[in-house]
């Protein structure tokens, strides 16, 4: 399903100009941010437009619930059309609680800027630096948790399910973003100079509130990738990961075009970091696989900022008590010992 974006001539692709989007060149492809830059760089510059992405959170943590915030806040920064679904809480307190934009400095490359007088030989390493790299600075925006966006600013934004929804079920979701994309112009069948961007969210998916009865959830999201192929949309979908088998959830994975796991960080040396950052999979049409310049990611989560970094290993070092229980053991072998140095 790929044509769509390659049927666009080269004239049609310059008056194609969506506000907070941009285009890669190499991959042919209409990326979006996702709100947060050092995420835009791990997934190679953005979330293409006509994609599905899927992210798994394990043990109830809360780093899905900020991506989607921060997926929402930039939709809302650049002018974009938002729908956001969610069976469990009201899709209206989610708006209400997204994280307000901030101006950030311009990133300037760190350098040594004392000679070391001690350890000298050290000026000579490289400087390591945890954060992915950035392909495009002016790409994306910052946003500040411990700040809201005012609900002046909250528009574009649908509901669902609303008042006029009659179940919560997979069937009637589809049926009322298939009508989103047909009338309010987000399909690709009209002309280049009308088209926008549909931002979808879709929180908390096969929850056990769901009605599932005449529809479920593997042919939800076949039917749903062909809405969002033939339209300028983008789909972003949450779900716990303890409370899908493994058969269904391959089945899952099978049908979105990006996967991202989170897990916690179970390792105590690792305190700068509340959990891990798995590519499970990356949407590959109309380019070659890319892959990442690192497999080990970690989110780092702070009072006003949720970054993705590289996962660096302390060095491991036994404490005191260990080290004393190692020398008991040290002389108590000595001791029974027939052999005395």
């Amino acid at each position: 399903m790929s044509f769509i974006l390659q049927s666009h001539t080269i004239s049609q692709r310059k008056n194609l100009k969506l506000k907070g989007t941009k285009t890669s060149v190499a991959k042919n492809q209409i990326l979006i941010s996702t709100g947060i830059v050092s995420l835009d760089a791990v997934l190679d510059g953005g979330i293409p437009i006509g994609t599905v992405t899927l992210v798994e959170e394990e043990n109830y943590g809360r780093n899905a619930d900020l991506i989607t915030k921060h997926f929402i806040a930039e939709g809302v920064v650049c002018d974009h059309s938002i729908l956001i679904a969610d069976i469990e809480k009201k899709p209206e307190t989610i708006a209400n609680d997204l994280p307000k934009l901030i101006q950030e400095e311009s990133f300037q490359p760190t350098g040594v800027v004392e000679d070391f007088k001690i350890a000298w030989r050290y000026s000579q390493n490289p400087i390591y630096d945890s954060k992915p790299h950035q392909t495009s600075i002016s790409f994306g925006h910052t946003f500040d948790m411990s700040a809201k966006i005012s609900t002046d600013e909250l528009q574009n934004i649908k509901y669902w399910p609303n008042v006029q929804s009659q179940s919560t079920s997979y069937s009637h979701l589809l049926e009322f973003i298939n009508k989103v994309i047909t009338t309010d112009g987000f399909s690709t069948k009209i002309p280049v100079e009308q088209r926008h961007v549909l931002r979808i969210t879709i929180n908390n998916l096969f929850s056990p509130i769901w009605d599932s009865n005449d529809m479920d959830i593997v042919k939800f999201l076949y039917k749903l990738r062909i809405l969002i192929r033939s339209s300028y949309a983008t789909c972003l979908i949450t779900t716990r990961a303890q409370i899908i088998n493994n058969i269904i959830k391959c089945r899952i994975e099978h049908f979105v075009d990006t996967v991202l796991i989170l897990k916690p960080m179970e390792l105590s040396s690792c305190a700068d970091y509340n959990g891990k950052l798995i590519i499970g999979k990356l949407a590959s049409f109309n380019t070659f696989l890319y892959e990442p310049s690192c497999v080990d990611w970690a989110t780092k989560l702070t009072r006003k900022k949720l970054c993705i970094e590289k996962l660096h290993l302390p060095p491991c070092l036994n404490d005191d008590e260990n080290n004393e229980n190692i020398q008991n053991k040290q002389l108590c072998a000595s001791t029974t010992s027939r052999l005395n140095f």
